[in-house]
This record gives C-alpha cells, structure tokens and sequence, in this order.
C-alpha cells in the first residue's frame, strides 16, 4: 500500500510535468497540486475499475446470453422437427423511417 501512495506521487509529479511540457497548463509542484492530482489519478482509476466489470457484465447480458439462447433455440427446434419462428422485426422498420 505504501509503495502504491509512492508510484502515485510520482505518477503525479509526471502528469504535471507532462502538463507544463505540453503548455497544456501552467501547474507549479506545491504541495496542494500533487495531492489533487494523486487524488484524481486515484479516482479514475477506481472509475476504470467500476467501468470495466460493468462492461464486462453488459457484454455478457447483450451478447454471450441471447447467443446461448439461439443456440439453444435452434438447437431445440432440430431435435423436434419444429421450424424456427423468427420474431417480427417491422416495428424496427416502421421506427428506422422516419430517418
């Protein structure tokens, strides 16, 4: 933990630097800029992690599940000789026309 505060100090320390080589900002090393910069550096990186596990559960609702569901789905309709009832897409071509 303790040698994470210190890469994050340091890590401060370059985005100033980056920021003034840059002329994005004038940012002078005082002690209140590299706190709230660590401090920032600390927040988007628990917003990396938050984002991250929420995509990863949104992929695997949107994508990997309905896959496994028409996989299943035509899997069952070959096994029982029933054909495959593709649902009406017209309300998605009545919502597309007035683009």
């Amino acid at each position: 933990m303790f040698i994470r505060l210190i890469l994050i100090i340091a890590l401060s320390f370059f985005v100033i630097y980056g920021l003034n080589y840059l002329d994005l900002a004038d940012i002078g090393y005082s002690f209140q800029t590299v706190a709230v910069t660590a401090i920032v550096l600390i927040v988007l990186g628990i917003l990396y992690r938050v984002f991250t596990k929420f995509l990863k559960v949104l992929l695997f609702v949107f994508v990997f599940l309905p896959l496994v569901a028409l996989l299943i789905y035509y899997l069952y309709s070959y096994v029982t000789g029933a054909p495959m009832e593709m649902p009406d897409m017209d309300w998605i071509e009545k919502g597309t026309q007035w683009l």
